[in-house]
């Protein structure tokens, strides 16, 4: 059932972009097509509302046809706002539906207080303006460090908006910040005021909303407290258990003369039974939240961005913040709530004497800092400047330094050569000379959310949300291009159309002087990039050659098209120089960059205790491995992955030859990923050295084990450079390589030591060592770094 789930699901994808696409390719906008999105379809209300009122009461718009998106299950509830607030001429539309992706394709102008789908594409000359749902109090973007892989379409929704609507300089800054948007933004910012804050200022329609719901004399409170949904996994009925207990509390001691309103998110407004109580209540139902508060004569609320809004009325506002100390140790916040002016209170008892207490504090300073462009109006201001292009507003821009900017794909950024790598180059570069911004795949971070900290804190990063969207002639013509090479013109096109609207979906809101693929796999991701228009380089980090041969886990049309049409395509030593050439057979943009080295880095983690980490599986205990380490028994390391060119099974067969005539000896293999790792294991068990043979999987610093080592042996069958040779020498450690393509340049050019690539070559090389003919190599790394900076500096030389 769920695969028969999945199928239609996919489907209905399918049909859905292939629906979406006929419209994106159709040339020209309906310049009269407005698209309001509000909260993806999940409600009708706040800013959106108050624009769409602006749209279908001003007569100046009456040529406009209004698209509002609502979801199935909040149709009924749309239908009654439109009616009830008198929008007349809107049309509904399912959110995601077959009326959606029209609009959203063909609409000149587009609403949204959140983001659009992941799917969607801005198309040249739409106008999109985003007012966001909030003044930041908790932390969002960037900030969130657990999340912060995950704010891809947040963050590519902000970058193509045409217009960001703030009512702060507070939250310009913020916002600014947390989602990256210094260098990157290229459309203007409106420090405008928020257009649903403008009820606070028209306190006839609070007389007017009080006499229609008969509440004239009552004293009315509302509170709308903030979800605490994603804190340590908190479900629903722990939050509703936990209100139910304090309003049984505060409905006993309410009076008939008070109201207590109440609006829960909505995953919980539902769980509250209010018929249990006499004086509390749920928001009058079919109203605006904000309409509702403008008749309240005091706003209770803990740490919900709503206080910002609220405080515009000059009305009370009181803090309930019973579960603070929790809260906070689980959300950082970027302003403390203690500098505010609110009264704060944990019961129930404290809470009922402020809501009774006249306001007795001075709101001024909060409300010039957080509430700066709030006005009347707003929404009518917002529409003259966006939709008829009147100057109402200044418009100001997000920082730019004017430096170029260059777009850098790292992969997944796991415990590999690969990410050593990218870590070393962005360590030696002068990233001060441009704006490199790092693109990872958000899904390849989602079990490992804390390898986002390794990028340099100055570096920005664009998470890639999704690379789905296929329609279906595409995704049937992607799988003869994949599955059966076929490079024909009907198929490239297809293919091509595909990758520069993902491309334009994900970065082309953004202008790139360069996008450098320096992961160099993943087929996506280099078509995608190939579709760049702008200077496109790839690197190259083996032999590719031997790849496909050996694992054919490559794609080869795609390598030789890549190699062929990449402005720069980067072998990182000269040794898979022909290799590459073999694949894209155009020398004019091949060009060698040598690996950086962050040699003081190996030395300063060289000298932290050994420590696993808790994902680390070793078959031996850590105390036990330490007295292996500060032993007199021989020790021979290697460290990479657990894959088949790294060669682990021929290098056991050679240490256990070398074993049977020297049993005071140990052999350490440490790894990270790889499908070879229970089989390593299976071989290492099945020989007698298998006692004396020590497994790591996933140690994020294995340089203190690698200190305590004997020698280091490169076993691989074929490889790039392998870093871990460099790293290896920089703490003194004799290295010997298999003599192969990638590091065998690097070895002859400093006097390295070469064995053949087989059991006898590394047993060999294991004697040579007992007999002093190896000794470290002892490479300036200082000068090596210099040379590959200045190779890497090249790379940007010339137009592209």
């Amino acid at each position: 059932m769920k695969r028969l789930k999945k199928l239609l699901l996919k489907i209905k994808s399918l049909l859905l972009m292939s629906w979406y696409t006929v419209f994106y390719y159709k040339p020209g906008l309906k310049e009269s097509w407005i698209l309001v999105d509000s909260k993806n379809g999940k409600d009708l209300g706040s800013n959106m509302l108050r624009i769409v009122e602006e749209l279908t009461h001003n007569p100046d718009y009456k040529r406009y046809q209004i698209f509002i998106s609502c979801n199935k299950e909040k149709r009924d509830m749309v239908s009654g706002m439109v009616e009830l607030y008198k929008l007349q001429g809107v049309k509904l539309i399912k959110e995601n539906g077959l009326a959606y992706v029209k609009a959203a394709a063909l609409a000149k102008y587009l609403f949204t207080d959140t983001t659009f789908p992941a799917w969607y594409a801005k198309k040249e000359g739409q106008v999109i303006t985003n007012t966001w749902h909030g003044t930041p109090l908790k932390m969002m973007g960037k900030d969130v460090g657990n999340r912060a892989y995950d704010m891809g379409n947040v963050q590519k929704n902000h970058l193509m908006a045409d217009y960001l609507i703030y009512p702060s300089d507070y939250m310009k800054d913020i916002m600014v910040s947390a989602y990256l948007l210094k260098n990157l933004y290229q459309g203007k910012i409106l420090c405008s005021g928020y257009p649903r804050n403008s009820v606070f200022f028209d306190k006839e329609k609070s007389r007017e909303l009080r006499e229609k719901l008969h509440l004239e004399g009552k004293r009315l409170y509302g509170y709308m407290p903030t979800w605490r949904g994603v804190l340590k996994q908190i479900d629903s009925e722990k939050m509703t258990s936990q209100l139910e207990y304090y309003f049984v509390k505060l409905d006993e001691n309410l009076t008939d003369d008070e109201i207590f309103f109440v609006r829960l998110h909505p995953f919980i407004s539902d769980a509250i039974d209010y018929s249990n109580y006499v004086h509390i209540k749920p928001f009058p139902a079919g109203y605006d939240a904000y309409d509702i508060l403008n008749i309240c004569d005091c706003m209770v609320t803990d740490y919900s961005s709503i206080l910002f809004d609220y405080a515009n009325s000059g009305n009370k506002i009181v803090l309930f913040v019973y579960d603070r100390e929790y809260y906070m140790d689980e959300r950082g916040v970027y302003v403390s709530m203690d500098t505010f002016p609110f009264p704060q209170v944990r019961s129930v008892k404290a809470l009922l004497r402020e809501l009774r207490a006249p306001k007795d504090y001075d709101d001024g300073p909060f409300r010039e800092k957080f509430c700066t462009y709030d006005e009347e109006n707003v929404a009518a201001k917002l529409c003259r400047h966006i939709i008829k292009g009147e100057h109402v507003y200044e418009e100001q821009t997000a920082p730019n330094n004017g430096k170029e900017n260059v777009l850098l794909y790292t992969g997944s950024l796991a415990k590999s050569g690969l990410t050593t790598a990218v870590l070393n180059l962005l360590a030696n570069i002068d990233t001060e000379k441009r704006n490199y911004i790092v693109t990872f795949r958000s899904a390849s971070l989602r079990k490992f959310p804390e390898r986002i900290d390794l990028l340099p804190k100055d570096i920005s990063f664009i998470p890639i949300a999704s690379m789905q969207g296929k329609s279906l002639g595409e995704t049937l013509k992607m799988n003869r291009y994949y599955k059966k090479n076929e490079e024909s013109p009907s198929v490239l096109k297809k293919v091509d159309r595909f990758y520069e609207r993902l491309y334009q979906r994900n970065f082309g809101f953004c202008h790139f002087d360069a996008v450098i693929h320096y992961a160099g796999y993943e087929k996506d991701i280099i078509n995608m990039f190939l579709q760049a228009p702008t200077k496109r380089m790839i690197f190259v980090h083996n032999d590719m050659v031997e790849e496909i041969r050996s694992k054919g886990n490559q794609h080869e049309p795609t390598l030789k098209r890549a190699y062929h049409d990449y402005d720069k395509v980067v072998p990182v030593t000269t040794d898979i120089y022909e290799p590459t050439l073999q694949l894209g057979e155009n020398k004019k943009n091949i060009q060698v960059v040598n690996n950086c080295h962050d040699y003081k880095s190996v030395l300063k983690k060289a000298e932290k205790e050994i420590t696993f980490d808790p994902e680390t599986l070793c078959t031996v205990l850590l105390d036990e491995l330490k007295e292996i380490l500060s032993s007199d028994a021989r020790k021979f390391i290697t460290i990479g992955r657990f894959s088949p060119e790294k060669g682990h099974a021929m290098l056991l067969k050679a240490f256990n030859k070398y074993y049977n005539e020297n049993p005071n000896s140990y052999l350490i293999i440490i790894g990270g990923y790889g499908v070879l790792y229970e089989q390593t294991l299976s071989q290492a068990k099945a020989l007698p050295c298998g006692k004396n043979v020590v497994i790591i999987k996933s140690v994020s610093n294995p340089m203190p084990i690698l200190k305590c080592c004997d020698l280091f042996i490169l076993s691989s069958l074929y490889e790039g450079l392998g870093l871990v040779l460099l790293e290896a020498d920089t703490l003194g450690i004799p290295v010997i390589s298999t003599d192969i393509v990638g590091p065998q340049g690097f070895m002859r050019e400093h006097g390295g030591y070469l064995v053949s690539p087989d059991v006898k070559g590394i047993y060999e090389g294991m004697k040579a060592f007992d007999a002093g003919k190896i000794a470290p190599m002892h490479v300036d790394y200082e000068g090596y770094n210099q040379q590959s900076v200045m190779q890497f500096e090249k790379l940007f030389e010339g137009e592209a």
